[in-house]
């Protein structure tokens, strides 16, 4: 007779012990779903943020070059040709949470415009040379 007793008992503890394992293993799955999601999430702000400085730098090359066309100082920084390289980053062109800075080099005939674009950690440069 006590053995009957004590068996309900020992199937109920290992039903529970089952339970806790069963919770335990669906808690790191979805622990490792949303790691992995965050690491996803962080990659695409990070090429969102790249593309954004190529969209800058390439806006600044068409600013620089438009200066150059015009023959006109658009920008105020003192200068045909470059885009706010006034030394004071706090005043360059911003699109939308990108800035822009544009430096001009003149050799001979021939302009080198350098465009630099940045959004966040990313910086992308062009150089266009117009002769």
């Amino acid at each position: 007779m006590d053995q009957l007793r004590t068996r309900p008992i020992q199937r109920r503890g290992a039903a529970v012990v089952a339970l806790v394992v069963v919770m335990l293993v669906a808690t790191l799955i979805i622990l490792g779903m949303v790691f992995a999601g965050a690491r996803d999430q962080d990659l695409t702000m990070r090429r969102l943020e790249t593309i954004r400085a190529f969209y800058a730098a390439e806006a600044g090359a068409n600013m620089s070059i438009r200066e150059e066309m015009l023959n006109t100082d658009s920008d105020g920084d003192g200068a045909i040709g470059s885009i706010s390289d006034d030394g004071n980053d706090a005043n360059n062109p911003s699109i939308g949470p990108a800035q822009v800075k544009v430096t001009r080099a003149v050799s001979g005939s021939q302009t080198t415009l350098t465009s630099r674009g940045t959004c966040g950690s990313a910086q992308r440069v062009i150089e266009t040379i117009l002769q």
